[in-house]
């Protein structure tokens, strides 16, 4: 049985809808009726508004950051998963991929908020030490065909590129021919340093790009479906170090990594924010549905790269729009495209 006074601050909406804090005295959010949340992290309950912040328009309540205490983090848009060369056709991969370069990248440049690329990379030692479930994950995929015992072994499984049932993680995949007919070595399967587990090249120019952005850009692989798990601690001791209090997740597969990411650093105290649009996944549509209605629900909050932009004092409107295909998501719908 608990004991002792109430502390000062409220943990839900006065009954009046008048301004309220919320969390603890190392922790404060402010929340009102006219301004939504407040995330800024001020330094008492009473401090004055930061001058510097974003605002976004949450799937529900606006959402005010603050861009200095904040990171965009771009999870495994990678050639493993988006290069034609590797037998990648997937037009929802494709889409994130547009959103993230058209509108998040921009923004966050505008703003100076630091952006951190994660893509999945195993080391020889990850590979000797490596659990049995991840083997299971990349070196055996479900068959999904309804005939599936008549079919011979590798035969019937899902399409997610030519060499992905031929070949598992650590495996050489050997050299591979774009559609320019460039040879390309794609070398051992998410293995760090291989082609194939590096940026896909549009990005990989935004990266190079960034390295003269203030912050500078910063990559990190991670081994596992989170960047932010316990012995993965890269990108959790860059935030701490630049008092980057928001993330905001895009990237794929939103239903895997992103959300294994965004739910460690969630349950690590930091606020999170998935920017839908730029998020996507070659699971079933009612994956992505999941994630997206846990975070504006439960897990922090749902926006989208369109609003960051458009919060960043940069164009949003149809012809910056030409060619990027709305999501296919819930986030279309509460937009209004559904």
């Amino acid at each position: 049985m608990s004991t002792g006074n109430q502390p000062d601050w409220r943990t839900k909406p006065h009954h009046d809808q008048s301004p309220t804090v919320i969390g603890n005295s190392k922790n404060v959010w402010k929340w009102s009726k006219e301004d939504g949340f407040d995330l800024t992290h001020p330094p008492t309950p009473n401090s004055d508004p930061v001058d510097s912040h974003l605002r976004l328009q949450y799937a529900t309540t606006p959402v005010i950051i603050e861009p200095v205490k904040t990171a965009l983090l771009i999870i495994d848009l990678q050639n493993y998963d988006l290069h034609e060369a590797l037998g990648n056709d997937n037009p929802e991969f494709s889409r994130a991929e547009a959103v993230v370069l058209k509108f998040a990248i921009p923004a966050a440049r505008e703003r100076d908020i630091q952006i951190i690329w994660i893509t999945t990379g195993y080391s020889d030692e990850d590979l000797e030490e490596m659990d049995s479930d991840i083997f299971k994950t990349f070196n055996f995929q479900p068959v999904v065909s309804p005939d599936w015992q008549k079919r011979p072994p590798g035969a019937g499984w899902n399409t997610k590129g030519m060499y992905r049932n031929a070949k598992g993680v650590g495996d050489e995949i050997g050299e591979v021919t774009d559609k320019n007919g460039k040879v390309i070595d794609a070398g051992r399967m998410l293995v760090k340093g291989s082609w194939n587990s590096w940026l896909h090249d549009p990005l990989s120019d935004a990266y190079d790009e960034g390295q003269m952005a203030s912050p500078p850009d910063v990559h990190f692989y991670t081994n596992r479906s989170s960047g932010m798990w316990d012995t993965m601690m890269d990108v959790t001791t860059i935030v701490h170090e630049h008092n980057l209090r928001t993330l905001l997740f895009t990237g794929i597969n939103i239903d895997q990594c992103d959300m294994g990411t965004l739910q460690d650093a969630y349950l690590k105290g930091f606020d999170t924010i998935l920017l839908g649009d730029c998020c996507a996944t070659d699971s079933p549509s009612y994956a992505q549905w999941s994630v997206e209605h846990n975070c504006m629900v439960s897990w922090g909050f749902l926006s989208s790269c369109k609003d960051l932009a458009a919060g960043s004092g940069l164009e949003v409107d149809d012809a910056s729009q030409e060619g990027v295909p709305a999501p296919k998501t819930a986030w279309c719908l509460l937009e209004g495209n559904g």
